[in-house]
């Protein structure tokens, strides 16, 4: 591997990942996909293992990786997981059933690396209580919200953390900024997104026939913003009549937009698909992609579109999409949060000439190779190899 120099009699290196993933979110694709790296590039140095508290991951097992059941009980399934109240009450059990065993896993096996992406509270405070031989990798996924718990919990731990890895430049940028961690801690490693052998095998075939339609993809919640993306179709609709919405995704939101969308008799012209396990032949097919995100990082569905070769349209939210559009390059962005902006923008794509659309999307499919398994695999590499 490029700038990574491995000597043949190596030690393993032990690497186990905490994330109770509770519902179908993208830290789910990236842990797989970060593990899977590992396993093909550095299968010989590294060894992974992602932990199952619960069995929250055992509709995942069917992906040939480690896992290590925490607990005897695998009765997550029966948890309620929609709605912020029951998702709360389902991360307090897993908190509960958790927190021994997983003091036992680190005492007995020892790990060399634990990177933690969710309910990281959990493995922060037995770092703080006790001292163990693990060494512990904050991995920061999306736009932290800094309430003041956090704000001191990380303040805390700094001195036990090894490493804190940040998705975008600007997230690294703001927690420099906020003097939380020891500058050297802090480093950029990029989502895994992209795996390269999934875009060779094109079917190029849908359910929608020769229908344009505009899509957008990712829970639905306030974070996501679908009630402008609705708002925004209505207006447009009445002048692009062919067009019709696909919107992808499950969320606590889920029946106020489909309540919205009747409101607006619009039922005929906005679909909703639910989970769409693999959504790549319907970006391939679409006239755009866009996102309304209120905070994204830029999101994964963004990285798989400019993969698909699709046009982008998001808003300007910190910090993601600003990062990777990077002033219209590789897109277009519209004011957060601004419906007029965002109609404004959409007339300017339908306008702007063919040249133009395919040098912003031959540029957005550039940028994806920071988004491979590949490359997140040989940035996190030296991490652990270097110590």
């Amino acid at each position: 591997m490029s700038g990574i120099k491995i000597t043949e009699f190596f030690l393993m290196i032990n690497v186990y990942y905490w994330a109770p993933c509770i519902d179908k979110v993208a830290t789910i694709k990236a842990v797989i996909n970060s593990a899977s790296g590992f396993k093909k590039y550095f299968s010989k140095n590294i060894e992974t293992t992602i932990i199952n508290s619960i069995g929250e991951w055992n509709f995942h097992k069917n992906h040939k990786l480690n896992f290590h059941d925490l607990t005897p009980f695998n009765f997550f399934k029966n948890l309620p997981i929609k709605g912020f109240i029951q998702s709360r009450i389902t991360y307090l059990i897993i908190i509960l059933f958790s927190t021994i065993p997983l003091f036992k896993l680190l005492r007995k096996k020892k790990p060399n690396f634990l990177i933690i992406h969710l309910l990281t509270s959990l493995p922060i405070m037995l770092f703080l209580l006790f001292d163990f031989k693990t060494k512990l990798i904050l991995r920061i996924s999306g736009l932290p919200k800094l309430h003041f718990g956090r704000k001191i919990l990380w303040k805390l731990i700094d001195k036990k953390i090894y490493k804190v890895t940040c998705p975008t430049i600007q997230t690294y940028e703001n927690l420099k900024k906020m003097n939380i961690f020891k500058n050297e801690k802090l480093c950029v490693i990029y989502d895994p997104v992209i795996v390269l052998s999934d875009y060779k095998r094109q079917n190029n075939k849908t359910d929608l026939g020769s229908k344009k339609f505009i899509i957008s993809a990712g829970r639905l919640t306030k974070q996501k913003n679908q009630e402008l993306l609705i708002k925004f179709f209505e207006k447009i609709s009445k002048k692009y009549d062919h067009l019709e919405l696909l919107i992808c995704g499950h969320g606590e939101k889920e029946q106020y937009l489909k309540n919205l969308v009747k409101k607006m008799r619009l039922d005929n012209k906005i679909k909703f698909l639910g989970h769409v396990e693999n959504i790549k032949n319907l970006l391939r097919n679409s006239l755009c992609y866009i996102s309304t995100s209120l905070w994204e990082d830029p999101g994964f569905v963004m990285i798989e579109s400019a993969m698909c070769n699709t046009f982008i349209i998001s808003s300007n939210c910190p910090n993601g999409p600003r990062e990777f559009i990077k002033n219209d390059r590789r897109g277009l962005l519209f004011e957060s949060n601004n419906l007029s902006s965002l109609v404004e923008k959409f007339d300017y794509f339908i306008d702007l000439p063919k040249e133009q659309i395919i040098k912003k999307k031959i540029e957005a499919k550039k940028k994806t190779k920071d988004y491979t398994i590949f490359s997140h695999t040989e940035k996190f590499s030296k991490i652990i190899l270097s110590t």
